[in-house]
């Protein structure tokens, strides 16, 4: 295989033994390597196949995108894939932009408080353990430190792999709205660990609730304080 072009020292493009056209990428494979010379096999770790309405979004990625950010990115990727979730094409150039945003948000010191902190990691646990293990690798490859707040979004790019993004925001709308009637009912914040969290984000994943009743949650104003002596479920906290 011949090298048809190259963006920086760890992707290339080339032509597969199959004909088509695809973007490898791996560690050195493209250092001090010019346009027509031969590719060295052993060095790929990644092949993309790109299709045509995706092409110049991929190779504009790959030529702003800085090499460290791509070997993030790539880590990242292989990790999420380990755990069975299966990163496309769209999905990887959606996950580099935003790690590529993020640091830059972070060197100018730009805020982006993730106001679905709490919910994400209630309702999707393995997503936002990778997305946390995630500001590892972006630490150690990039050199800079990522907040909390970075592990939600990346969590939530996992997350829309197999469920609509907006569906998902959807449902964790829902579960901060519900959770936001407790504590103003009762004078409560419910506790993450307990059982009835539990039961009520498990039941809002697997059966996300109907626009009305969403929209109902999400408008409703906060109700009066209960009398003293009310009777509260076990599993919940009051408020200190």
């Amino acid at each position: 295989m011949k090298a048809i072009k190259v963006f920086n020292n760890n992707a290339i493009s080339t032509v597969m033994p199959d004909g088509r056209e695809a973007i490898v990428l791996g560690k050195g494979i493209g250092f001090h390597k010019r346009p027509g010379e031969m590719v060295d096999e052993q060095r790929i770790e990644k092949v993309y196949y790109v299709q045509n309405e995706m092409q110049t979004k991929f190779l504009q990625m790959l030529q702003d995108v800085k090499p460290e950010v791509m070997e993030a990115a790539e880590q990242i990727i292989a990790m999420a894939e380990k755990d069975g979730f299966y990163m496309s094409n769209q999905a990887t150039i959606s996950l580099v932009d935003h790690i590529s945003f993020a640091i830059e948000r972070q060197k100018r010191q730009m805020a982006l408080p993730n106001l679905l902190l709490n919910e994400t990691q209630l309702l999707y646990q393995k997503e936002y353990e990778l997305g946390r293990r995630s500001l590892q690798i972006i630490g150690d490859c990039c050199g800079v430190t990522l907040p909390e707040d970075e592990a939600g979004y990346i969590a939530l790019h996992l997350v829309s792999i197999s469920v609509d993004r907006n569906a998902a925001y959807s449902i964790l709308k829902f579960v901060k709205g519900a959770l936001d009637i407790i504590k103003e009912t009762y004078g409560v914040v419910p506790s993450q660990s307990s059982l009835d969290t539990m039961r009520l984000t498990a039941k809002a994943r697997l059966c996300p609730p109907a626009p009305r009743l969403r929209r109902s949650l999400l408008r409703q104003k906060p109700r009066p304080r209960p009398r003293p002596g009310r009777p509260l479920p076990a599993s919940i906290t009051r408020w200190p």
